[in-house]
């Protein structure tokens, strides 16, 4: 198995559309009790190895642009060009040591196709003079918005309105905060805000969620795949998911497929309704953060049936998956959960976890939700396996395949 003494997380980056445009991978947060590492460049090596070598690039990010943190003596080393710069956003500490090597190494690097941001970027008129010798060879500043006067943030852009840098907004908390750095000027956006609800009175529910909602409610009260086969027939759009769903999963039925009712009967009701749970978020493709509230739902889904498979419960793994995947609904719609409870039959256990956290599922969605947000994903992950009888390295790997991490042997 890969070396799991340094654990990588990713926290999406959006533009001020709400698309997610990047992930800043994350480790141990400096000054960490938990880590194990000498300093923060041997911690970045690691992470660069085990990214490179152990997860691969494409499977953490995709086709998107990875943020991977840097201090000054990473700068100087040869370990920067093992990661492929045409997907990377090297962020340089706030503690980085300026001097002229460090100032000719960023801009030997810039000139062969690097991009740099600044990390916790200070506003202050000193740290601005400080690291400007670096702003020619910078793309784009990070401030922290939880050390930074949010009454003053028309200022502190218009400090950067003389240099061509793209502004990220850190730790935004909320949908309020987002549209005050986004009429400020901020283009990039970091923090988990879009998934607090913002609840609409009176939001209409579009027809292909009632449609899967319906079809939830008829699996709740029959298992009779002739009735529910009838009602697939009323919902085209159900029906093509649900085919193209079947050709690109894992699954790999001996028998060709030649109906609906086959597919239906081969995957059964449970599995139907934890799959008909994840569909609810496939509405409008203009929704603001669609695409970043999608990918947690399916993370927090696929973490919930791992952990309780892992606890040697695998009959409650399509439950758990269903209360992941449902556990964002609110957020997605816009509308308050205990309506979305309303309009589809679900267990108790799934009620008390999605409105209270309470119970066996509501337990492990409460520590999905926690691994998921972090941004101490190392010490978090050192912190949960206890409790929940598991070493680090098994939550981990846990993580690892909610997010489709595949790790390599080493």
């Amino acid at each position: 198995m890969a070396d799991m003494e340094t654990y990588i997380g990713r926290q999406p980056i959006l533009d001020a559309q709400g698309k997610c445009v990047a992930y800043e991978l994350l480790y141990r947060s400096k000054g960490s009790t938990e880590a194990v590492f000498l300093d923060d460049t041997e911690a970045t090596t690691r992470v660069i190895i085990n990214l490179v070598h152990n997860i691969g690039v494409s499977s953490i990010i995709g086709d998107k642009i990875g943020y991977i943190n840097v201090d000054d003596h990473t700068l100087l080393s040869d370990a920067i060009f093992s990661v492929p710069k045409e997907q990377f956003v090297f962020e340089i500490l706030e503690y980085t040591k300026m001097s002229v090597a460090i100032i000719e190494r960023v801009r030997h690097l810039h000139d062969i196709g690097y991009r740099f941001a600044l990390d916790d970027f200070s506003c202050g008129n000193e740290n601005i003079e400080y690291f400007k010798a670096l702003f020619p060879f910078v793309d784009i500043i990070k401030i922290d918005l939880m050390a930074t006067d949010i009454t003053q943030l028309d200022n502190i852009v218009k400090k950067f309105n003389s240099f061509n840098l793209t502004l990220l907004a850190e730790k935004v908390e909320d949908l309020e905060v987002f549209e005050i750095c986004k009429k400020a000027g901020f283009k990039l956006f970091q923090g988990y805000f879009f998934e607090k609800p913002t609840v609409i009175e009176g939001k209409k529910i579009e027809p292909s969620v009632t449609n899967a909602m319906d079809l939830i409610n008829t699996l709740y009260t029959t298992s009779d795949m002739n009735i529910v086969t009838q009602k697939f027939s009323l919902y085209p759009e159900l029906t093509f998911n649900l085919l193209r769903y079947i050709n690109s999963s894992k699954y790999n039925f001996k028998t060709d497929i030649t109906s609906i009712k086959q597919i239906l009967n081969l995957l059964g009701p449970s599995r139907l309704r934890s799959w008909l749970g994840l569909f609810l978020y496939g509405g409008s493709k203009e929704r603001l953060f669609q695409e970043a509230i999608i990918d947690a739902a399916t993370f927090r889904a696929n973490m919930m049936r791992e952990l309780v498979n892992a606890h040697g419960k695998p009959e409650l793994c399509d439950e758990a998956f269903l209360a992941g995947s449902l556990s964002l609904i609110d957020t997605y719609l816009q509308i308050d959960m205990h309506e979305v409870i309303d309009k589809i039959q679900l267990s108790s256990s799934i009620e008390d976890a999605l409105l209270k956290r309470e119970g066996y599922l509501g337990r492990f969605l409460s520590i999905t939700e926690k691994l998921e947000k972090t941004e101490k994903i190392q010490s978090m992950i050192e912190h949960l396996a206890p409790k929940i009888n598991l070493s680090p390295s098994q939550l981990y790997a846990l993580y690892c395949k909610a997010n489709d991490f595949q790790i390599k042997a080493a």
